[in-house]
């Protein structure tokens, strides 16, 4: 806990500050304190009762210990209804003996990070997450705020403005936003920040999401994130990118110049390691019921195992100019907003780990869109189907013993358990479109 608070990030400035930490399914908890106990709790932390939170609710699990990261300390940019300023803190999770807490969705990556860094590799991650504004047109009616398509000059200010103002407050918070535009479809936007290390990109990331609904409620609109959010248009996706470097020269070891694509030996078989594991990462990247409405045929969004250097439509391209060697890099193109991104992220280099470690070889590219091919042709090329729904790539993380071991039997346990729970109480609800397919014909 010796690491300073950043420069022009500090609790004096501010009346009460945040403890925030997420649950198994990556949302943000909250504590407040008044900033005058700072002091007192980044040197001992906050106890904290895990019983009763999802993910953490393990009798023989239920003392723990919040312990304030000060790296992650912002001010947030926008006051309180009555004027007052509030700083942000992410905070590790500890265990009763002040170890990292197993089913710590940041202590999951920690420990997947060190992985990697043991092998003398560091991990580099981006993400661009895309969402709906949304306004409310009707109780319980959601409908998007614009009529625009791809990259349109808006037709109005107001859906532009709350972009600027998340923006705005992304880099007022030290993240630095690359740009934003408009989506394919009505409503939907995209805000890119930077890339960094791993853990700083998980966090980053649920601070887009939280500020982006706070910014779009105080223009009377809504953030939304969900996966599927409007049966008609295209879902929101969650595009990562990831790179290797070397811990010692920081040489970008995806690259190889003497390779006609720019891929090193290493990055195929990093590629051929998340290939052979998509069905599990499926779970951690797609880990909801809605998540599955998104991911069907000729949706905009991948639904087989395969990969292209040009073809977007395959869940895995090869991104980069391969005479830029910084550029090189993997992008994963079927996870969802709904991840954890912590826990997806330790999938991910676990997944790497393993393809590099068996020297698995990497199948030939895919530069059609998959769903075209037929089932003789995909089965002759290997090219399988992704999950279609949440049991099913449940089932496949709960075999996989490689992207199950990086999250640790807790951490595995709670999302599964989280999941099925989700998925069983979807079961249950009777939908209006039964009622009025079957009402009257069966």
């Amino acid at each position: 806990m010796a690491t300073a608070v950043p420069a022009g990030h500090q609790p004096a400035d501010t009346d009460f500050v945040q403890l925030l930490f997420t649950d198994i399914a990556g949302r943000l908890k909250s504590l407040e304190i008044p900033a005058a106990r700072w002091d007192a709790v980044r040197a001992d932390g906050w106890t904290l009762d895990g019983s009763v939170l999802l993910g953490f609710g393990d009798p023989d699990h239920s003392d723990l210990r919040l312990v304030p990261d000060p790296e992650t300390f912002v001010v947030r940019p926008w006051p309180t209804p009555a004027g007052r300023t509030v700083g942000m803190v992410l905070c590790d999770v500890r265990d009763a003996q002040g170890r990292p807490f197993a089913a710590d969705p940041r202590a999951v990556l920690r420990r997947a990070v060190e992985e990697s860094e043991r092998r003398g590799l560091r991990p580099v991650f981006g993400v661009e997450a895309e969402f709906y504004l949304l306004r409310e047109s009707a109780p319980g009616r959601l409908d998007p705020s614009d009529r625009n398509a791809y990259w349109d000059l808006g037709e109005t200010e107001e859906a532009d403005e709350v972009c600027r103002d998340i923006s705005e407050a992304l880099d007022r918070m030290g993240l630095t936003v690359t740009g934003h535009h408009h989506e394919v479809c009505p409503g939907q936007r995209e805000i890119v920040f930077l890339h960094g290390d791993a853990l700083t990109t998980a966090d980053r990331l649920l601070l887009l999401k939280h500020t982006a609904r706070a910014m779009a409620r105080r223009r009377g609109l809504r953030a939304v994130f969900m996966p599927k959010p409007l049966a008609h248009l295209y879902g929101n996706a969650l595009h990562l990118h990831v790179s290797l470097r070397g811990t010692d020269d920081d040489r970008p070891v995806f690259h190889d110049a003497e390779d006609p694509q720019g891929m090193s030996a290493l990055f195929r078989a990093c590629l051929a390691g998340v290939l052979d594991h998509a069905p599990a990462l499926t779970a951690l990247g797609n880990p909801t019921v809605n998540s599955y409405k998104r991911m069907v045929p000729a949706s905009g969004t991948p639904v087989h195992v395969s990969w292209a250097r040009h073809n977007r439509s395959t869940a895995f391209k090869v991104v980069g100019d391969p005479a830029v060697p910084d550029s090189t890099r993997l992008e994963l193109r079927s996870p969802d907003p709904a991840a954890n991104p912590h826990l997806l992220f330790a999938g991910v280099l676990a997944a790497f780990a393993d393809g590099a470690e068996r020297g698995l070889k990497l199948p030939d590219a895919c530069e059609e869109p998959a769903d075209t091919l037929g089932a003789a042709e995909l089965a002759a090329r290997g090219i399988a189907p992704l999950p279609t729904d949440l049991p099913t790539a449940l089932r496949a993380l709960a075999e996989d013993t490689v992207v199950r071991g990086a999250l640790g039997d807790l951490a595995a346990t709670a999302h599964d358990r989280h999941c099925r729970a989700d998925f069983n109480a979807w079961h249950r609800i009777v939908t209006p479109w039964e009622v009025e397919r079957y009402a009257d014909s069966v």
